[in-house]
């Protein structure tokens, strides 16, 4: 098994006293690195029963864990700092990701992607060590409470855009009182889709075709109509695209001009807005490309995916049914 210096380059506040938080949520390849840390925090699932369970049990802890480690480590870097009753809880974190660290590390072909991983998620355990305290107290992770959008950063920002159709009061901010039913239905898959675990999303898709294509006993249209109904219920995953395309673009116009970095989950927008109202012309500009906004402001992002499928199955239907 290949040692690891898992003190190395720890984290501290620079000479002006700013934290610099490494995240490994938001390292540009982390994409790549998310099959690695899912088998892991897999593993670690599995070594906590003592005995043999179902699949299913193992599944839904390792479900629960991913979710507690990028919400609590996206939680510490908006903080950049610790409250003193949040120690234990962060100290429980820095637990997991030491765990997740000798998981990945019992090996001894060490591959450059691999390498990658390891240092992204002990930069990460060392952010965590090394936050600086604050005064006062700060929320504790709830499995149970909703997840929000962060005011002002990139998810808040591109919701408050697309939401202004369905204000009540059209100058007035993205507050419940001031949205109607459909603007708040909104929120909520906006919302969803900044929280959403797109790969596992998909999995569920190719899972439920999985189980039309292998049933017997289907004619051919009952065939189409399962699979059609399959495919406009996983529709929304054009989102992903969407969002991640419109991310670099914002990227394009605020770095380095504006930021050294932009984070999609801790960047606040809001200062840079409001010292330059142009910038604000340039990503509504974006937003309204990218979401296919028409004049009054509706963005019409599902209507081609939404005809394209519906065309494939009425073809489908009528040649091969």
């Amino acid at each position: 098994m290949t040692q690891f210096n898992l003190n190395l380059n720890a984290a501290k506040p620079d000479d002006q006293g700013h934290y610099e938080f490494q995240n490994v949520f938001e390292f540009p390849d982390f994409i790549e690195m998310r099959p690695l840390l899912r088998a892991a925090v897999r593993t670690v699932a599995q070594e906590a029963f003592d005995q043999p369970v179902l699949p299913v049990k193992v599944e839904r802890m390792t479900t629960s864990l991913e979710a507690k480690m990028e919400r609590e480590t996206r939680k510490y870097a908006r903080q950049l700092g610790i409250y003193d009753n949040q120690k234990g809880e962060r100290n429980e974190l820095v637990r997991l990701f030491t765990h997740v660290l000798q998981i990945i590390s019992r090996t001894d072909d060490i591959t450059e992607e691999l390498e990658d991983i390891i240092y992204a998620v002990n930069q990460t355990r060392l952010s965590l060590i090394g936050l600086p305290a604050l005064v006062g107290t700060g929320d504790l992770y709830d499995e149970e409470a909703d997840q929000e959008l962060i005011v002002g950063t990139y998810y808040h920002y591109v919701t408050e855009q697309l939401v202004k159709p369905y204000l009540k009061e059209p100058i007035g901010a993205m507050v419940p009182t001031n949205v109607n039913g459909v603007g708040r239905h909104l929120v909520v898959k906006m919302t969803t889709y900044a929280y959403r675990d797109w790969d596992a999303y998909l999995m569920h898709e190719y899972d439920e075709q999985h189980v039309v294509k292998n049933e017997k006993g289907l004619g051919d249209s009952e065939y189409y109509d399962r699979l059609e109904a399959i495919e406009l219920k996983y529709a929304d995953h054009c989102y992903a695209e969407i969002l991640a395309d419109t991310y670099q673009d914002f990227v394009k116009v605020l770095v380095p001009n504006f930021v050294a970095q932009f984070e999609i989950m801790s960047t606040d927008l809001r200062p840079i807005i409001a010292q330059f109202p142009g910038v604000a012309i340039q990503l509504k500009a974006i937003i309204s490309r990218r979401f296919c906004l028409d004049e009054a402001g509706y963005e019409h992002v599902m209507d081609a995916p939404l005809a394209a499928i519906k065309k494939k199955y009425d073809f489908y239907r009528q040649n091969f049914a």
